[in-house]
């Protein structure tokens, strides 16, 4: 019987998802990926349509019943470079916020950001992640993934949400995990999970030179983001982010109940201290 997970369609999530199409093991292992944009991924789960998510990392703090895969993520250390909020004025002048309609935890990141450290409340609409639309509509857009790393900010003030988030909690950020219920992910899967990621961070060159022309930019930019810039654990100081992301959204209102603890599937249910 074959194991249907779900991934974002972007370059940061190759390194964790090449295995299972590129080896005979990966192939062998009866885990099919498939591609969606992290609010159809939320979705897809949440029908059970997928026994597991590389997911926002909001969704956990949203949905309850979830546990996270074990060591593994999209994380970053600081500046995460797809991530970034555009604005034609001043942040604390913005009124209006258009929100890329594909993204769950960098929409709510960007809301503490400009709530608790920029003195910035703006109305939040909705848009396709399409930048110059989207400052048709609005004074600030936020763009996530390929798009928000390949935008044009000539002319902007740009706030990249990783760099935000390290100055001011000096912490890393934690934007996706691999989610899902307690059964459905079995050690089978999860130690399949971490095979992947170990795998695929020995292929950072190769992944580089098959995605920069889909992409659109240079094998060294591709390089750099995937060797300097992204984070794939998921270690204590990435749980301690996890657990203030969850508190200050609370805190700003983004979530219906108080985080309570974390589960990592095959362990013991644990705080995330």
């Amino acid at each position: 019987m074959c194991i249907r997970i779900g991934s974002v369609p972007y370059l940061n999530e190759k390194p964790l998802t090449r295995w299972f199409s590129h080896t005979d093991a990966g192939k062998a292992s009866g885990i099919e990926v498939i591609y969606a944009v992290p609010s159809e991924l939320a979705r897809l789960l949440a029908a059970g349509e997928i026994a597991a998510a590389l997911v926002s990392s909001f969704e956990y703090f949203r949905t309850p019943g979830y546990v996270l895969a074990p060591g593994v993520s999209i994380s970053g250390q600081d500046a995460i470079e797809s991530v970034r909020a555009f604005a034609r004025v001043p942040w604390r002048k913005i009124e209006s916020l258009a929100l890329d309609t594909s993204s769950l935890t960098s929409a709510a990141l960007l809301k503490i950001l400009l709530a608790e450290y920029l003195d910035s409340h703006p109305a939040f609409l909705q848009a396709a992640p399409d930048q110059a639309a989207m400052l048709t509509q609005a004074d600030a857009c936020l763009l996530i993934g390929d798009k928000g790393w390949l935008a044009d900010d000539t002319g902007l003030l740009t706030l990249d949400l990783g760099h935000a988030w390290r100055r001011h909690t000096g912490l890393p950020f934690v934007y996706a995990v691999w989610l899902g219920r307690p059964e459905s992910l079995t050690p089978h899967l999860t130690e399949s999970l971490q095979t992947a990621k170990a795998w695929g961070q020995t292929q950072f060159a190769e992944i580089a030179a098959e995605e920069s022309a889909r992409i659109g930019t240079t094998v060294a930019r591709c390089r750099h983001y995937l060797t300097d810039i992204m984070d794939y654990d998921l270690g204590d100081e990435h749980l301690q982010a996890l657990e203030m992301f969850g508190a200050k959204a609370w805190t700003n209102h983004l979530l219906p109940n108080a985080p309570g603890v974390v589960e990592i599937a095959g362990s013991a249910t644990d705080s995330l201290r």
